[in-house]
């Protein structure tokens, strides 16, 4: 047997360095996710990676996708971590752009990471779908940014028109994560109430992202007492003032940007009655929606966030995208940009919008005395 030493030696060594990559690999395309995997927000990162995973395996089961050249190619997913930090997010960026095995990225997640570096993804000419909100992100006319969601601007104003024309509130006030999601929904919020109802805002606070004692801020809300608080910012601390808004007695309606199964699994029972808006939730009532929420609770055993949707859509988007393009970064951005509409879970997407706006679509959610979420509103 002394013979066959030699072989497997080479085996093992050529295994090792990929050089008996098999035809499946070979004809594999590469699309890469840059998302909060760890730390104190890490299940933004995992809902935004469940809901790409979930699309990639679907297509690939169906045979995966054709090129214009005719041969099949399964997709592939290259997660890497930002840790919710503008610079480690931007390290991250660059590693998926300097992979020349990566042909069109998705994320980041938070704006303060997005927006700073958008140069990268432009450089590289690489297409990049992102589910941050903010609307700075798209305000710059990046050719090749694609938001897969309705930004920030108009979730404030449907959440402004629905606190004044459907809750009849009488006092607002305002309360922010001192990030770039935060200041940002605070001018839009003061300037359409100002503009469209000649409202102030009776009580105007905010808090550092990763503060976990907000006692003075809830102190300040509770002595103005509005009927509503708009809050604007993340999970972790959205859940922590609004239990100690309702350890204080505060009575009035929390209103909060991010009021999804993150939040109320932190916030407990102190979600009931919590308002806010959203891109999508998991109990709108459509078939697409419904067999989507099948899938991910087969695969994940949990509901899935409205990141899960962004990146679930933004796969198959590719996907769609590649089959006519080819595995190449230029032409895959230039076929999104080309495509007028296309329809996903989330509703009616366009690719070719100016600026990357690619959806509107947005709804008011209420969480009821089980911490469900009801649809109380929805654009049309």
């Amino acid at each position: 047997m002394k013979f066959l030493r030699p072989f497997i030696l080479l085996s093992m060594a050529l295994c090792l360095t990929g050089g008996f990559a098999t035809s499946a690999s070979a004809q594999s395309i590469k699309l890469g996710l840059v998302g909060i995997m760890t730390g104190p927000n890490a299940q933004n990162g995992e809902f935004c990676r469940n809901g790409a995973t979930l699309a990639i395996d679907e297509i690939n089961a169906a045979g995966g996708v054709k090129t214009p050249d005719g041969k099949a190619h399964q997709l592939s997913l290259e997660v890497v971590d930002d840790q919710g930090k503008p610079d480690i997010g931007l390290n991250a960026i660059r590693r998926l752009a300097s992979s020349d095995d990566v042909m069109a990225f998705m994320g980041p997640d938070f704006t303060g990471i997005t927006l700073p570096s958008l140069f990268v993804g432009e450089e590289a000419g690489m297409a990049q779908i992102t589910s941050s909100i903010g609307a700075a992100v798209t305000a710059q006319g990046d050719k090749h940014i694609f938001r897969g969601r309705s930004n920030d601007k108009m979730w404030m104003t449907a959440l402004v028109d629905y606190i004044a024309n459907t809750l009849h509130a009488k006092s607002i006030g305002i309360s922010v994560t001192n990030i770039e999601l935060g200041r940002s929904g605070r001018d839009v919020a003061i300037k359409y109430l100002q503009d469209k109802y000649q409202m102030t805002p009776v009580v105007d606070v905010s808090h550092g992202f990763g503060d976990r004692d907000l006692t003075a801020s809830a102190a300040r809300i509770v002595q103005a007492n509005p009927d509503v608080v708009i809050n604007w910012g993340t999970q972790i601390e959205a859940a922590l003032l609004v239990r100690k808004l309702r350890q204080l007695g505060w009575q009035g309606v929390f209103a909060f940007n991010a009021a999804d199964d993150i939040f109320t699994n932190l916030a407990k029972e102190d979600s009931i009655g919590v308002i806010g808006p959203q891109n999508w939730v998991w109990s709108k009532s459509d078939e697409h929606t419904q067999k989507f929420v099948a899938a991910y609770e087969a695969r994940y055993g949990k509901k899935p966030s409205p990141h899960s949707i962004v990146y679930y859509d933004g796969a198959k988007l590719y996907a769609d995208a590649i089959a006519k393009a080819g595995a190449d970064r230029h032409k895959i951005l230039a076929a999104l940009k080309a495509m007028p509409e296309w329809q996903g879970v989330q509703g009616t997407y366009h690719p070719d919008a100016r600026n990357g706006d690619m959806i509107s679509d947005t709804v008011i959610i209420r969480y009821d005395d089980k911490i469900q979420p009801e649809v109380v509103f929805a654009t049309k």
